[in-house]
């Protein structure tokens, strides 16, 4: 099992969509075969920059992948964290602090 990542541009969006998926690989008669088991989801490939987008994909995933065992739940999220990593809470929280200093608490 794998995660694949399809990239097809998209004219509407004018940019490179991703599409994550799991692949199944196996032997019929002797020739490699593939199978998508679980399409996950697709992200325009701009919208990595946006923490709110990262953090969406990855609710996404994981619910995508709550059907799988534990054991290829683990291998395919830390498969997945290789290609998108996931937002760093700290990092987060300075921003959240550097964007209040500059525009100071809505009300």
């Amino acid at each position: 099992m794998y995660i694949k990542v399809n990239k097809r541009f998209s004219r509407l969006r004018d940019c490179q969509i991703l599409q994550f998926s799991v692949i199944e690989s196996f032997r019929v008669d002797g020739k490699v075969k593939h199978r998508t088991l679980r399409y996950l989801t697709s992200i325009p490939e701009q919208c990595f920059k946006f923490q709110n987008s990262i953090e969406s994909f990855w609710k996404t995933c994981e619910e995508a992948l709550e059907d799988f065992s534990e054991a290829d739940r683990k291998l395919l999220i830390a498969r997945l964290e290789t290609l998108v990593p996931r937002v760093d809470a700290e990092k987060e929280a300075q921003h959240a602090q550097a964007m209040q200093l500059v525009f100071g608490n809505p009300s």
